[in-house]
């Protein structure tokens, strides 16, 4: 069979040959060549890392819903945490659905009301600094 009568069957054309050894892939190694054979690098020292960290620390001592007793990480003071309450997500889904519950808004103003409802966040007495906040379970 020749070349015009497999074109004639709608076989596709024969294909040209392949180069017998192809030419090999660029190198990974870039301009550093690798290493010869039964070469042995020199030992390195191993590195040390000291981390150190401040013993008092924003959110190192667990914080309750009322006042609570701590060292300021700012003034390093004892203190007495002063804590104000403020809305937050919980309190506004809360009393959203106490309105579509109760049929009318008169128990939506209850979770604002409520110190349970909302984030209590501390602050250090002598220095105004924000000590951290108590979330409501």
């Amino acid at each position: 069979m020749d070349a015009t009568m497999e074109n004639k069957m709608g076989l596709p054309p024969p294909y040209e040959p392949a180069a017998p050894n192809p030419a090999p892939p660029p190198s990974y190694f870039g301009d550093n060549p690798p290493p010869p054979p039964g070469f042995v690098a020199p030992p390195v020292a191993p590195r040390t890392t000291v981390i150190t960290s401040a013993t008092t620390r924003p959110g190192s001592t667990k914080l309750g819903p009322g006042p609570t007793g701590t060292t300021c990480a700012t003034c390093n003071k004892s203190i007495v945490t002063r804590v104000e309450y403020v809305p937050n997500n919980r309190t506004h889904i809360v009393s959203a659905a106490l309105c579509v519950l109760a049929g009318c808004c008169c128990g939506c103003i209850v979770p604002y009301c409520m110190r349970s409802c909302k984030t209590a966040n501390h602050y250090c007495p002598q220095c105004k600094a924000f000590v951290g906040s108590h979330q409501p379970s």
